[in-house]
């Protein structure tokens, strides 16, 4: 199911952001409309648990292979970003 609220819905800020990425060639997935619609209720806690899960916390694997692992699982699951 699409939500038409982030096709239309973000404010003038978010949309500006948007449409900078499109500009410079950088692919808009679904998830980013999600976290830019309401980054204080989503967006920002979300990109800080991944940033800390893929960046931050000690692991046994290096950051590229987690980067890789992370990749490998969206292609899995068809997921562009």
């Amino acid at each position: 199911m699409r939500l038409t609220v982030l096709e239309e819905g973000h404010a003038a800020e978010q949309k500006a952001q948007m449409q900078h990425m499109r500009v410079q060639g950088i692919f808009v997935s679904d998830m980013t409309k999600v976290c830019l619609y309401r980054p204080e209720l989503f967006g920002k806690g979300f990109l800080a648990v991944c940033d800390a899960a893929l960046h931050e916390q000690p692991s046994f694997w290096t950051q590229g292979e987690r980067e890789l692992f992370a990749a490998f699982v969206s292609s899995l699951n068809q997921c562009r970003f």
